[in-house]
């Protein structure tokens, strides 16, 4: 009979940290988010919670991640909340992502012409590619005119609110636009990055606005209201209650765009698919 050879237990190896962080933290961290932005954080998430938020617990002097929580909690630490969201949301964007949705939107408002002013709300507009992509949208269905159309852009990340208004995007960003549009509707800097032309930027008004908040204080409707790739961070409850007060936002033939891979069935009552990724509002529903 052989003798067995016992297993060999290699050593545990742990990342050596520059800063305490426990999984005690990683779970205040998850509730304060979703409390603030309604982002469900994945529980994989806490290498990634980690590498954005190390920079703010130096920049503060503090010396762990459950000081900086506590300083969160506090009276003193309210401007940094503004910090703490920005450094924890994604803001993968880019012009005229999901394309087949602006040729949805180019066919609708050619579809409004003569019909009077028409509103739009980008309730994600991150740093701006998608209002401009918006703006560049309806300068097209409307050629040789000012088209009649205000853009209203929210974020809850003022940096990228910031960027917005600016509306310089680097040579590579405007490179993949659609022929011709870099010229027509940007106007190359000293630098080589690209700025918004004034008739774009004049389109759009950007403000911060947080979609879990219990009042948005918005008094009109709109014909098309974006919110793409926002909601997949956000629990069934959070999404449901959030299309709940989109709903009487929507003028009764206007339309809702949301994500690729963002599907609302279970709110049926407030909204039904009219394409891809496009809803309308679901009829008899007051």
């Amino acid at each position: 009979m052989q003798n067995k050879v016992p297993p060999i237990e290699l050593p545990k190896f742990e990342l050596k940290r520059e800063f305490a962080f426990n999984d005690h933290d990683f779970e205040r961290i998850r509730a304060l988010i979703h409390k603030e932005a309604g982002i469900a954080l994945n529980p994989t998430k806490k290498d990634m919670v980690y590498g954005r938020l190390v920079r703010r617990i130096r920049e503060l002097k503090l010396p762990s991640f459950a000081a900086y929580i506590d300083f969160l909690q506090s009276l003193a630490g309210k401007r940094e909340f503004e910090q703490f969201v920005n450094a924890l949301t994604t803001n993968l964007t880019f012009f005229f992502r999901e394309e087949h949705h602006f040729h949805i939107l180019d066919s609708f408002l050619r579809s409004l012409t003569g019909k009077g002013e028409i509103n739009i709300w980008c309730s994600a507009a991150s740093s701006g590619e998608e209002p401009y992509s918006i703006a560049m949208t309806a300068l097209e269905a409307f050629p040789g005119s000012k088209p009649p159309i205000h853009i209203m852009a929210t974020d809850l990340d003022t940096s990228m609110l910031d960027a917005g208004r600016k509306g310089i995007y680097s040579a590579e960003k405007v490179a993949k636009l659609p022929a011709g549009y870099a010229v027509k509707y940007f106007d190359k800097q000293p630098d080589g990055s690209f700025q918004a032309k004034p008739l774009l930027r004049d389109m759009i008004q950007f403000s911060r606005l947080n979609l879990i908040d219990s009042s948005w204080g918005i008094r009109k409707q709109f014909d098309a209201i974006f919110c793409r790739n926002v909601m997949i961070y956000f629990d069934r409850d959070t999404q449901f209650a959030v299309l709940k007060k989109f709903h009487p936002l929507i003028k009764p033939h206007g339309l809702l765009f949301v994500g690729h891979s963002e599907n609302f069935y279970f709110a049926s009552d407030y909204f039904t698919l009219k394409g891809k990724t496009v809803y309308q509002l679901t009829p008899g529903k007051a």
